[in-house]
């Protein structure tokens, strides 16, 4: 009763205090000690209800989709009311209130009767039930929230039957949607959609998740699966459940969607379980008593196959009660089942459509075929189809339909544009390009008619050929000038004393090349001079270096000088042309000499 406010509390000293307006007589002690008092400050309710704006200052209101604090199955919340109706009677006073809840969309709210609503807050225990709205089908979902000293515990699922988002990221799942492989990264499905899951090998991968989800109110049903790979995929580890491999013969085998092995009738099948044979024998266990099955490990006589690492169990000739789990457990006491289904599944006969080519009429599990078409056609669909455990083709079966290319799109009267000659206008169909003289094509000289049943692109252009200036050959010249255009020719020269080595003329063709090469000349002997009486071996106007020729005379006459004549490399002859005398000329005797004339 001594104290007022701003006067000093010595160390060591209490002081007692008491809330006005407190429905708590009580007076709490507080201590100072080396200049703090304990307890620093004490609370003091006036046991009024709060106002709803007072509530919802201090208490945010969560929302359905982000402020859930855990998610509770019917009995829980039964157990959770129960004990707060119990306790209220006691207690009331003490459990927080929890505001108005969020309402959804395309939701109506009720509240639990017996607890009744106090401006705008809810007492601890109150429970809240959603109605959606009846979709066009008449489905309809109701849940429940409950208040929880001031917390709303519970989960609002969306009213509206939105669609979901399907991430195609895990790895070793494989996801099948209507059948087919989901493939895409990233897929958008709607209201309903069921997804079915499994490990893309079921024998050397576990999958613990649900294989199937359904889209439900914007979200996936059950728990994402997840596939683990097994000893195989971690260097055969003790610790970790055994890879089974899977061989047949006389039959196909393939994997369900679903995740099982489906065995068609008849086919033998050899599970191999993997473990170390130096850390002891594994066990198979089969869920049904139909037959004992042999197993062991595999022997140097199964080629390709390791007798220090393969435990195996086979199925031959199966038959429907063969079905079941097969389960592999090691002396690790680890174990991985695989379940099988022993069944005749066949797809339905390809019917009979005109035109369309199939390389096989077996309809068996896992079977391949092969489709196109004849005579040209174009083939509308899949080009295979692949029989699933399903029972259902992979696609839908394709068709044939004759298709023809229509009018190439080309500008008339137009130099740039070519000539077009269609040889055929069916699918594979050529069409040929030309061009007016003296202009060449620039792109293809065909297009194909393509099954789209439109010719291939791009179509070629005309345009006015030139040729480049060929220049002229050293120690030569050329006649002709620029520019050249296709027809134009060029005729090359030699200089004197020089011979030319190809061809002398060349001309400018439609595609801007010339038709041959640019000649040379080259040194050389010109003719060495007429004679009479006498013969040579060859006449021309130049010889060729080393070239030689032979003189001879006429009957009764003899050869005065060198009989053979050689071209030597400075283009002069290796010495003078001889001359043809009588028999009884004196040496240089005047007028006995007579010239020597051409070898005929």
């Amino acid at each position: 009763g001594g104290y007022r406010a701003g006067l000093t509390i010595g160390h060591g000293s209490t002081v007692n205090v008491r809330c006005e307006l407190s429905t708590n007589a009580n007076p709490i002690e507080m201590s100072c000690h080396k200049g703090n008092l304990t307890p620093p400050s004490i609370p003091c309710e006036s046991g009024l209800r709060k106002s709803r704006q007072e509530l919802e200052h201090a208490t945010p209101t969560p929302t359905p989709t982000t402020s859930v604090r855990s998610r509770l199955e019917h009995n829980e919340l039964d157990e959770h009311h129960q004990h707060h109706d119990n306790g209220t009677d006691e207690h009331g006073d003490d459990l927080k209130m929890c505001g108005h809840p969020s309402l959804t969309d395309g939701a109506l709210v009720y509240k639990n009767p017996d607890h009744a609503e106090i401006d705008g807050a809810y007492d601890s225990g109150t429970e809240i039930f959603f109605n959606c709205i009846p979709n066009a089908a008449g489905d309809r979902q109701t849940w429940r929230i409950i208040c929880d000293n001031g917390q709303w515990i519970g989960r609002s699922y969306n009213c509206e039957n939105g669609t979901c988002l399907f991430k195609n990221n895990e790895p070793n799942v494989v996801s099948f949607y209507n059948d087919l492989e989901i493939r895409e990264d990233i897929v958008e499905f709607p209201p309903g959609a069921t997804i079915i899951s499994r490990c893309v090998d079921i024998g050397k991968f576990s999958m613990t998740g649900s294989h199937d989800r359904t889209c439900i109110h914007s979200e996936w049903t059950n728990t994402k699966p997840v596939c683990s790979g097994l000893n195989q995929e971690n260097d055969y580890a003790m610790e970790k459940a055994p890879t089974i491999l899977f061989r047949h013969q006389n039959g196909p085998i393939a994997q369900s969607n679903n995740g099982k092995l489906i065995v068609y009738p008849g086919t033998t099948v050899h599970m191999e379980c993997l473990w170390m044979r130096r850390f002891g024998n594994p066990k198979w266990n089969v869920s049904h008593s139909y037959k004992n099955y042999t197993e062991g490990w595999v022997t140097e006589a199964d080629e390709g196959r390791d007798s220090t690492l393969e435990y195996r169990l086979s199925v031959f000739d199966a038959v429907a009660e063969d079905s079941g789990s097969y389960s592999c457990m090691t002396p690790a006491r680890h174990e991985h089942a695989v379940e099988v289904v022993v069944k005749a599944i066949n797809c339905p006969e390809i019917p009979i459509r005109r035109g369309l080519i199939v390389n096989t009429n077996d309809t068996k599990l896992s079977t391949r075929v092969l489709l196109s078409c004849s005579n040209g056609n174009s083939l509308i669909g899949a080009s295979e189809l692949f029989c699933l455990p399903s029972g259902n083709w992979s696609a839908l079966l394709p068709v044939c339909e004759s298709v023809e290319c229509g009018d190439i799109p080309l500008m008339a009267n137009n130099v740039s544009s070519p000539r077009v000659s269609v040889l055929s206008r069916e699918v594979g169909g050529r069409a040929a390009f030309s061009c007016s003289t003296g202009y060449g094509l620039r792109g293809p000289t065909e297009a194909i008619c393509l099954p789209t049943g439109e010719w291939a692109t791009p179509f070629p252009t005309c345009v006015e050929v030139q040729c480049d200036n060929p220049g002229a050959p050293q120690n030569g010249y050329a006649q002709g000038s620029a520019p050249y255009r296709a027809g134009d020719v060029v005729q090359f020269n030699c200089n004197p004393e020089y011979m030319m080595q190809g061809q002398p003329i060349i001309a400018c063709q439609d595609n801007g090349r010339w038709s041959g090469g640019l000649p040379k000349c080259v040194q050389a002997c010109s003719y060495p001079g007429t004679a009479i009486s006498g013969r040579m071996s060859s006449v021309k106007f130049y010889y060729a270096i080393g070239e030689s020729i032979t003189f001879t005379c006429d009957a009764g006459l003899d050869l005065r000088g060198s009989k053979v004549l050689k071209c030597m490399k400075n283009g002069k002859w290796s010495s003078a042309i001889p001359t043809c005398v009588t028999n009884d000329a004196p040496a240089g005797g005047v007028n006995t000499n007579k010239h020597l004339g051409t070898m005929g």
